[in-house]
């Protein structure tokens, strides 16, 4: 065979082979027996093999294939992966309804209900039809590359094809071109059947080594390691809930079936015209959900009509027209073998239940906080007792009551330490607090919590320097704060077990990597009391409107000319959360601290548009209707840079309404009240 007959010949087996697979992972509908199936994905090997020049990246020989990656690449998404809001009652969601009419008290509400798999949530990016690049959700702006371990997943196509009819004849042109010329963003869940699960956790056993906890977790795992071939040999799976590319689908239900048309799995969900429908649907799929091959937590209930659902924006991370209505959180008894009490960063003592372990909800639950020691009176707990534990989502383990029936009289009182159980400081409760404190600046427990939090993904986001890591490090004495970890250099790592030569070049290129680092991160990774990331960006944003800022030094003399009125004035912030920021910055130790992570180098990076003077400080924008060049997510963005706030109702106070593409009722209010109203155009013209 010449290369041009073996050039034919992989361009039919790899048709052959992406149609049996579509039928066989996700139709479950295989039309050849596994061997004949196994012929042609050999027979396409060794060709390639023979004509290396032939070989592309969509070829279904290369869904595992190359050397584990060092590290992931950052992807930044091009519309923000957002996070869902959860009710647990039908009352819950007649609240959520009655919130969203009232924003949009025009529009005739209708729904789409689909099921909350307990996966992992991806996007997929593909160019002219073939699959490019896989990234996670990150922070919801910014993800981590794992392409190659998507690739994985034979439920993933790696070229995309129109399988089936598509709702129009206009959606169905724009996607044909879109597959010629163009690119298209899915998005939806990687998760594990439970019968990969067992297999997986059998093959544990065999060689000995712990076994997973549950589904979720093993898949999230798996995505996020290096090693391609360890993603392969678990056998994960995707269903795609959400089309990015704008191809004319006007409503959530149109999106899974064209999902579905492209050769994606779906659940087919339910479209329900009221919430009587929903709350049906609800109850089936609860009374059914053991059936599933998978692990479900819940339904998503979203407004099916896509002008609606944009219109009604974001609140936080989350949409405000898509909801999680979770199943009642599962619970089981156990018995309490212990009550010991954890350090956090602030000092803060919490009691914590160490239970006989127990299986709940697809986990094995072994600890649950116990908060503080309020809550012990209440629950009257005691170590012997037997508990219900409760576990609903993704949410910790809690205790919800004692069967004190159950006891047999040998139960052990359990009194909080009236001293630091780490460093022997003492513990004070402060009056008006539920918390008792280590006081302790140099309290161990502290320290390394401080650390964690300061490296964590919403921090400086250091790669492989996890808390065991860190344990060693302190142990040692190669660290005592945060600054000590860009002096590491390569050596200094040597007497940590199991701790290889490429490991310790790997940490040490992570650590000197993250010395630039955006200031809205830096700030939360300081671990200032109160401030979460919320906190850490509308004090970036008041940073920034004050001086120009890109290294730590001039970070600290920005925030040291605020008053403690000033603080407390800043939108979003407050009385409370504002003395703690005050406070921190008062302290001797803490300014030590930021002045040693200048000296090591600390780059503090602030996008372009943040530097600029601030044009609309003080002002108060609403958004109305569709815009055309960019989400409202990111024209808030831009007006939060520019000193601007947003409020999602037109009062007096409002400075401006920005209209798009049909304009709802906030249009008319802003006439009403003689409001300037800016259309697209001119917003854009003003922010450049």
């Amino acid at each position: 065979m010449d290369k041009e007959q073996a050039k034919k010949r992989i361009t039919q087996l790899k048709k052959a082979i992406n149609y049996h697979n579509y039928k066989y992972h996700v139709l479950d509908k295989p039309e050849l027996s596994d061997a004949a199936f196994d012929s042609l994905k050999h027979e396409l090997a060794e060709l390639e093999k023979q004509f290396l020049e032939l070989i592309t990246s969509d070829s279904p020989t290369q869904r595992v294939s190359g050397k584990a990656l060092d590290k992931f690449k950052k992807v930044r998404h091009k519309a923000k992966m957002l996070s869902l809001e959860d009710a647990f009652s039908e009352a819950e969601i007649e609240q959520w309804k009655e919130r969203i009419q009232k924003l949009a008290p025009a529009d005739k509400l209708d729904y789409f209900a689909e099921l909350k798999v307990d996966g992992f949530a991806i996007a997929l990016v593909y160019k002219n039809g073939v699959f490019v690049q896989g990234s996670t959700r990150g922070d919801g702006l910014t993800g981590e590359d794992v392409t190659q371990n998507l690739k994985t997943i034979q439920s993933i196509p790696l070229v995309l094809e129109i399988h089936q009819r598509l709702p129009n004849q206009a959606i169905e042109e724009k996607i044909a071109k879109l597959l010629q010329n163009g690119e298209i963003e899915v998005r939806g869940e990687v998760y594990m059947t439970v019968k990969a699960f067992e297999k997986v956790n059998k093959e544990r056993i065999r060689n000995k080594l712990p076994l997973y906890a549950n589904p979720r977790n093993t898949a999230a795992g798996s995505i996020r390691q290096l090693d391609p071939k360890v993603a392969a040999l678990r056998e994960l799976s995707f269903l795609a809930y959400d089309l990015v590319t704008d191809v004319g689908q006007k409503s959530h239900q149109q999106e899974h079936l064209i999902a579905q048309a492209l050769g994606f799995k779906v659940d087919q969900g339910k479209y329900c015209k009221d919430l009587k429908e929903i709350i049906a649907y609800w109850q089936h799929i609860k009374n059914t959900r053991e059936k599933l091959s998978h692990q479900i937590d819940g339904v998503v209930i979203n407004i099916n009509d896509n002008k609606t659902f944009i219109k009604l924006g974001v609140v936080g991370k989350a949409p405000r027209a898509a909801i999680a209505y979770k199943f009642p959180a599962k619970e089981a008894t156990t018995l309490v073998e212990d009550i010991i009490v954890q350090v956090g960063r602030t000092g803060a003592l919490t009691p914590v239940a160490v239970l006989k372990p127990v299986f709940i909800g697809g986990t094995i639950v072994s600890r649950a906080t116990l908060h503080n020691e309020d809550e012990i009176k209440r629950l009257d707990i005691k170590i012997g007792d037997t508990v219900v534990i409760q576990r609903a989502g993704d949410v910790i383990p809690d205790v919800v009551k004692v069967v004190k029936k159950m006891r047999a009289g040998k139960e052990k009182e359990f009194h909080m330490p009236a001293k630091c159980p780490v460093c022997g400081s003492q513990a004070m409760r402060p009056a008006g607090e539920a918390v008792r404190r280590c006081v302790s600046k140099n309290c161990g427990a502290i320290l390394k919590q401080h650390i964690r939090h300061f490296v964590s993904k919403k921090g400086f986001d250091i790669i492989g320097l996890g808390p065991k890591i860190i344990n060693h490090l302190m142990d040692k004495g190669l660290i005592s704060s945060p600054v000590d970890l860009f002096d590491l250099e390569q050596g200094d790592l040597a007497p940590l077990e199991r701790f290889g030569k490429k490991s310790e070049e790997n940490l040490i290129t992570a650590i000197s990597g993250s010395k630039k680092i955006a200031l809205t991160k830096f700030i939360f990774a300081l671990g200032i009391r109160h401030v979460g990331e919320e906190t850490a960006l509308a004090l970036a944003q008041q940073a920034v409107l004050k001086a120009k800022i890109s290294t730590v030094a001039g970070f600290t003399k920005v925030i040291a000319s605020f008053t403690l009125a000033d603080l407390q004035n800043i939108s979003d912030i407050g009385p409370v959360v504002g003395k703690s920021i005050y406070d921190y910055f008062q302290d001797k130790r803490n300014l030590k601290l930021l002045e040693n992570l200048n000296k090591v180098g600390i780059i503090i990076e602030i996008p372009k548009i943040q530097v600029t003077r601030s044009k609309f400080r003080d002002k108060i924008f609403v958004l109305t209707g569709e815009l055309g060049s960019m989400t409202r997510d990111q024209a808030k963005e831009k007006i939060r840079a520019l000193g601007g706030d947003i409020s999602a109702s037109v009062s007096k106070n409002t400075d401006y309404v920005i209209t798009g593409k049909e304009p709802g009722s906030k249009y008319q209010q802003a006439k009403k009240l003689n409001i300037k109203i800016i259309n697209e155009k001119e917003f854009i013209k003003i922010i450049k």
